[in-house]
């Protein structure tokens, strides 16, 4: 009995705060006009990884609109975190990082949808020394060459790769 009068009255406690706390607690139908995706680690992080880049025509090396990117990353086999970007203007930042307890490997899926282009599906291995690509890449753009690979520049406990994304049009 005195539990269920303790599940009652904290109900009514969270009820009363959340009332009267002036958050706005509905959902939120703005347009998010960011191009960044964090998946930094939530604990301490050792090492700090920042990719970013544009993502490219694989013919004429313009800039593309694209609608949709979606990053998925598998911590372990229980969690995985996935975030996305709508509608940005062809770059992209995508910030990561390395916990104290010395991971030192991710691999991340990343799928990119834009409007006249095969949809784009492949992996990114982030380490220590920074960024990799799979060699899918080549099934996915034949004409793919070596000095488009990720370009990573390590300062201290920072890296910062870049690697610009070819999509190949339909």
């Amino acid at each position: 009995m005195e539990r269920r009068l303790f599940v009652k009255n904290t109900t009514l406690l969270a009820s009363g705060i959340l009332a009267l706390s002036g958050s706005n607690l509905y959902a939120s139908s703005e347009e998010k006009k960011s191009n960044v995706i964090d998946l930094s680690p939530v604990s301490t992080s050792k090492n700090k990884l920042i990719l970013k880049g544009l993502i490219l025509d694989s013919v004429t090396f313009e800039k593309i609109n694209i609608q949709k990117i979606d990053v998925q990353v598998k911590r372990n086999r229980f969690f995985s975190t996935k975030q996305s970007i709508e509608n940005i203007n062809g770059s992209y930042h995508i910030l990561s990082g390395f916990t104290n307890s010395g991971k030192v490997y991710e691999k991340m899926n990343v799928q990119i949808i834009a409007d006249g282009y095969k949809p784009y599906e492949g992996h990114i291995y982030l380490t220590k020394d920074g960024c990799h690509v799979h060699s899918e890449e080549w099934d996915y753009n034949p004409d793919f060459k070596l000095e488009y690979c990720p370009k990573n520049n390590t300062s201290g406990t920072q890296t910062l790769s870049e690697f610009n994304f070819h999509l190949v049009r339909i």
